[in-house]
């Protein structure tokens, strides 16, 4: 692909970054991130901006767009750090969109108006993406829990992977029923997060087996996406700290080794940076496999922390207070590189093929 985004998508890019940057200054993003719950403000105003429906079909109001333009949406949320499902309704909204088996038009049409709120509800007690206790008995009635679901209170539903009758496979599930119980978590990234509990809930069946795994991939990518933005958010408070921080008579920036160490992190951020996108490309186009969005992950979950750790040690003490909005990024990007398979995981992937002939995305 173009690495450039086209004039469409930097348009897009452009308008998000602008409205986020002087609409929700980081202090809010604060009193969000201390009581644990979304900004349904921001929520409302997202879906009057149309922002919610970019990836979905104009016939459900949605943009008509692609998987590239829904990835600039959660790398501008994830650049400002705010406090909503933007990944998760996204991933669930694409899953729905292009690989239920029936017609949803009614549920994506309330989530393009933001009435609707469904997010992914994958991983268990195992720890395992592989393993699913999650079961669905030949009445439709669901049992089980997940583990780690990202906005679980604020989603109306959680898309659910369970096995039924007719097998592994997707489950919508309303948050409000009877039987859903949640117990809230303290995440490294400090969102909702919570452990779901659903005992004989109604689930109806939305796509089989093959869609788990392009949720798997879809979640994995956007995860890698948010990654990208904590690392470049990270590089550019650092540049600008480092250039205005005086030390011995001139700025740190002027230092030949904070200069290698901004080189180092620049080189991180810009090949993610390609990695991100060129796999949100060759997803739109069928061209990628879940051994691409492993290996992105697993690149992205290894840079993150050596990307964060050097702005925290360039800032000096100033790294070390909460005051300084750097920590945003630390926290996010550390969340994000153990969701949806930490680095480990997804080399363990890569290495069941580690015979087969390496091929490019």
């Amino acid at each position: 692909m173009n690495p450039d985004l086209s004039e469409t998508q930097s348009l897009l890019q452009t308008t998000m970054r602008q409205y986020l940057e002087t609409e929700i200054p980081f202090d809010r993003v604060r009193e969000h991130e201390e009581k644990r719950v979304a900004d349904a403000e921001l929520w409302k105003a997202m879906a009057g901006q149309g922002w919610l429906g970019i990836p979905l079909p104009e016939t459900v109001g949605g943009g008509g767009a692609g998987l590239v333009e829904a990835g600039i949406f959660v790398h501008e949320l994830a650049r400002r750090a705010v406090v909503v499902p933007g990944a998760e309704v996204m991933t669930a909204a694409v899953m729905l969109a292009r690989h239920a088996d029936g017609d949803e038009s009614e549920i994506l049409a309330a989530l393009v108006d933001g009435n609707a709120i469904v997010v992914p509800a994958h991983l268990e007690a195992a720890d395992d993406l592989e393993k699913v206790d999650a079961a669905v008995d030949a009445e439709g009635r669901l049992a089980g829990a997940k583990h780690y679901v990202d906005y679980a209170d604020f989603a109306t539903h959680h898309l659910v992977t369970a096995r039924g009758t007719e097998g592994l496979g997707l489950y919508l599930v309303e948050r409000s029923a009877p039987g859903v119980s949640t117990e809230a978590l303290r995440s490294t990234g400090r969102t909702p997060q919570a452990i779901v509990t659903y005992r004989d809930v109604p689930a109806r069946r939305v796509a089989g087996e093959a869609a788990v795994g392009q949720l798997i991939d879809l979640a994995r990518t956007f995860a890698s996406t948010q990654i990208l933005a904590c690392m470049e958010v990270s590089l550019e408070q650092t540049v600008a700290y480092t250039n205005v921080r005086v030390q011995f008579g001139q700025p740190l920036a002027a230092f030949q080794a904070v200069q290698h160490h901004a080189a180092n992190m620049c080189m991180h951020v810009e090949s993610s940076r390609f990695l991100v996108y060129e796999l949100l490309d060759a997803l739109e186009d069928g061209r990628a496999s879940s051994d691409d969005a492993a290996l992105v992950k697993a690149s992205l979950s290894r840079a993150v922390p050596e990307v964060t750790m050097l702005g925290h040690q360039l800032h000096g003490g100033q790294g070390l207070i909460e005051e300084n909005d750097l920590y945003f990024f630390t926290i996010r990007g550390k969340d994000r590189a153990l969701a949806w398979g930490s680095a480990e995981e997804c080399l363990a992937i890569l290495a069941r093929d580690v015979e087969t002939p390496p091929r490019w995305l």
